[in-house]
């Protein structure tokens, strides 16, 4: 586990690639058995969202988290650069992001998207900077060690004749 702490802004931010990551179908799926994983970004979620009006934030991370939220914070630069030229809904309530509550918890977060939607170019160089921060946080931090090979076994072959 990784502890991270975050001020404020940038708790901000990581929650908003929480959102961004979680509103992605399959997200929370493990690649290989397709079965929920145990300790995804909806448990990063929980943790943070009464944090988000502290000063300092903490988080605990295991590596499958923090690879998730590294991805959801890249995700969500992409989505932040074209914020901008979306299409505005219909009703008023915001654009028409790819992501699904994407729009509504970046407007529920920095309200002040709604009068200058440019403002999410300034949050996604935000976001780029606390990725590389946090990469380099991370990178800094000593491996775990490896857990212990099992013994090699004795493998029987498929083809019975040697070979």
């Amino acid at each position: 586990m990784v502890e991270i702490n975050l001020r404020q802004e940038d708790a901000r931010l990581v929650y908003l690639a929480v959102a961004y990551h979680l509103g992605r179908p399959g997200s929370e799926l493990d690649p290989i058995t397709k079965q929920p994983v145990e300790h995804g970004l909806a448990e990063v979620s929980r943790l943070l969202q009464p944090q988000l009006r502290l000063a300092v934030s903490r988080l605990f991370l295991n590596p499958n988290q923090a690879s998730r939220l590294a991805s959801g914070m890249l995700g969500s630069i992409t989505e932040l650069k074209a914020y901008p030229m979306l299409q505005p809904r219909a009703d008023g309530g915001g654009r028409r992001s790819s992501v699904p509550g994407f729009d509504r918890t970046l407007r529920h977060l920095y309200p002040e998207i709604d009068e200058d939607v440019e403002t999410a170019l300034d949050l996604a160089e935000r976001m780029l900077m606390l990725k590389r921060r946090l990469d380099d946080e991370l990178a800094a931090r000593p491996a775990e060690p490896p857990a212990a090979a099992e013994p090699l076994r004795h493998r029987r072959r498929f083809w019975p004749f040697g070979g």
